[in-house]
């Protein structure tokens, strides 16, 4: 029932985008089409969730805040295709565990790395230790994804998969986590940047 909902409003979602903007996708080609991923991206508008949701050809389970599902009908759609809360501000163990949960399932997470607010300018914020900790963790592959939006223009990078193995025997300490977040970041930038 909730893949058959959330297929429906992909379709109503990618309607909608085919009539108001013009949608520009590159490398559909390095999307897996099996096996757990964390989909990585920059966070500019309400629709990035959505966006990513119609170009990728896999379901997409997104952390939203949690304030989202304290909307009656919103919150119960939300769960109802899979996507689930998180608390901003601190850490959330529920949310991780319902990260690792549907990556354990090798289903698709997608995660923005800045955190649920939105970014305001061209320049990226640091990860979160969440988005960081997540991949390494569960060690599963990441897709950067690069998203620009400017007067009813679309355009959409996706990058190669890339994992960072070389933090997965560590216990991370604070300057590791923060190079790995480095990584993932510049990553999406790199994206970005093709656009």
């Amino acid at each position: 029932m909730s893949n058959l909902i959330y297929k429906f409003a992909r379709a109503v979602f990618a309607a909608f985008f085919k009539v108001f903007y013009s949608l520009e996708v590159k490398g559909k080609e390095n999307i897996p089409l099996e096996g757990r991923l964390v989909v990585t991206a920059n966070h500019i508008t309400y629709y990035d969730p959505p966006l990513v949701g119609c170009v990728l050809n896999r379901k997409v389970h997104f952390m939203a805040k949690e304030e989202l599902f304290k909307i009656p009908v919103l919150g119960y759609l939300l769960r109802l295709i899979g996507q689930f809360p998180v608390k901003r501000g601190k850490p959330d163990r529920t949310a991780l565990k319902e990260s690792f949960k549907i990556l354990e399932e090798e289903k698709v997470l997608g995660i923005f790395p800045e955190g649920t607010t939105r970014g305001k300018g061209e320049s990226l914020r640091k990860a979160k230790s969440g988005a960081i900790l997540i991949p390494i963790k569960s060690r599963s592959p990441i897709l950067p994804v690069g998203i620009k939006i400017k007067n009813r223009k679309i355009k959409i990078s996706i990058g190669k998969i890339f994992t960072l193995e070389e933090y997965y025997e560590h216990k991370l300490d604070k300057e590791e986590r923060s190079a790995a977040g480095e990584i993932i970041m510049s990553k999406i930038a790199e994206e970005i940047d093709k656009l």
